[in-house]
């Protein structure tokens, strides 16, 4: 076991921690991205919401005027 850590040099640790490091900026993009797309999401439903709360309003209205 010894003889292995006798083999690793300070270069093969940096190339070490440089590869995790990249590893880690991938997944902290991927997760913005992926939260960015959720954001999204959420903001075109709450416009139709929106949209669908006023057609509601306005078709209440040709109704009643119907009604009349």
């Amino acid at each position: 076991m010894t003889y292995l850590f006798a083999q690793i040099t300070s270069d093969d640790v940096s190339r070490e921690i440089a590869r995790l490091q990249h590893g880690y900026q991938f997944l902290s993009v991927a997760m913005i991205v992926a939260w960015a797309v959720v954001v999204v999401y959420v903001l075109l439903l709450a416009g139709r919401e929106k949209k669908l709360k006023r057609e509601i309003a306005s078709l209440k209205v040709m109704l009643e005027e119907k009604q009349k």
